[in-house]
């Protein structure tokens, strides 16, 4: 399982009988390759300032434009470059990419769930359109990937009134635990409240299983559940977002809880997570499409993919201080008044996709040198 714990590490630096890390890129399509080009700009000064190696391929298309020429969103030809990362003990940054892309990696790399934090920041508290709570929020949603409406099956037949479409899904109980065992053991780390969503009178067996196998892990974690159905969770979630910690979903119901996480952060552009398997598999991606109006324009929002890439940092590769590095270096451009042009606000400088991106590695470059400088003058 991987859940890092909160925790303060040093750099760790590099050395050349060590292994680098492996990082498999899939550019995807429409504003994805830029956003994927500023991330690993940012990716590049992490590397130099902290003395880390990473070994970074970069894959074949993937979604819509993988669909044009083969006719799939995910080809054998993809899927074979992501098993060798994976073999390689790597993880996969994916662009944006369309389709039923997302739904074939989880099924063909058994990512059983997904994690999505959902953040506020107090730089941008006047950017919001709603009223959030004076400290920044810190929620965790926890997604089932592999069973729901998402990954079921339909088949068409014609009726006397047109068409009739029959879809079909499953909630295996095994799986159902597999996942709230997750959330149990994020929650068990941070407030020991775990948020279970359903529908009790709309799918009553579904919602009861998962009552039942929530009670039950949670019971032996000691840790306390609260069951809400999805239509009050969401309203709950904009109208007093502070009282969520971990929240824990079927598939459906957790991708909508997940990208009113946006609204939470002021921007779509800024929502991110990482889908995961049992074996170390881990997919990062941003939780927004792939938004082809704002491709080859400069103009697309590249936090969430460089917000992504550092959640591949602590959690598939334990660089904690890495991480850290690149959510503080985005934080500080932020309090030096640069936006994209989804953010902006009056009296603010706006960046494009390439420059917020150059902006971003530049303040982790002199972060490291400042540490460099106040190592220097304390010995």
């Amino acid at each position: 399982m991987i859940l890092s714990a909160p925790v303060t590490s040093q750099r760790i630096d590099f050395r050349p009988d060590l292994r680098p890390f492996v990082v498999g890129i899939l550019r995807g399509e429409g504003s994805g390759p830029e956003l994927i080009d500023a991330a690993c700009s940012v990716l590049d000064a992490v590397a130099e300032s902290c003395r880390l190696n990473f070994c970074v391929k970069t894959g074949g298309d993937i979604g819509f434009l993988s669909a044009e020429r083969t006719g799939e969103f995910l080809t054998d030809e993809v899927a074979e470059f992501c098993r060798e990362i994976f073999a390689d003990g790597g993880a996969i940054m994916a662009g944006a990419a369309g389709g039923r892309f997302v739904y074939d990696m989880r099924r063909r790399f058994d990512l059983y769930y997904k994690l999505n934090p959902l953040r506020s920041y107090s730089e941008l508290r006047d950017v919001c359109r709603i009223t959030l709570p004076a400290k920044p929020l810190d929620i965790l949603v926890v997604r089932e990937n592999l069973q729901d409406v998402y990954q079921g099956n339909s088949v068409e037949a014609s009726c006397e009134d047109g068409r009739e479409i029959l879809h079909t899904c499953v909630h295996r109980e095994k799986q159902v635990r597999a996942v709230l065992e997750v959330a149990a053991t994020a929650a068990q780390r941070r407030r020991n409240i775990l948020f279970v969503i359903g529908k009790n009178s709309g799918l009553p067996a579904i919602h009861s299983l998962w009552r039942a196998c929530a009670l039950e892990v949670a019971g032996a974690s000691g840790v306390n559940v609260l069951l809400l159905d999805i239509d009050y969770a969401a309203y709950k979630l904009l109208q007093e977002p502070e009282s969520f910690d971990v929240v824990v979903a079927p598939n459906c119901f957790g991708d909508i809880l997940s990208d009113l996480g946006g609204v939470l952060a002021g921007s779509r552009g800024l929502t991110f997570g990482a889908s995961y398997a049992a074996d170390g598999a881990a997919v990062y991606q941003t939780n927004h499409g792939a938004a082809h109006d704002r491709a080859e324009t400069d103009t697309a929002n590249p936090v969430g993919q460089i917000f992504s890439m550092a959640m591949m940092l602590r959690e598939s590769f334990s660089l904690q201080s890495a991480a850290r590095l690149i959510e503080d270096a985005v934080q500080a451009v932020w309090r030096a008044g640069w936006r994209t042009a989804d953010l902006t606000e009056p009296g603010c400088k706006v960046a494009g996709t390439r420059q917020f991106g150059e902006l971003v590695a530049r303040e982790i470059q002199s972060a490291g040198v400042r540490e460099y400088e106040a190592c220097s003058a304390a010995s």
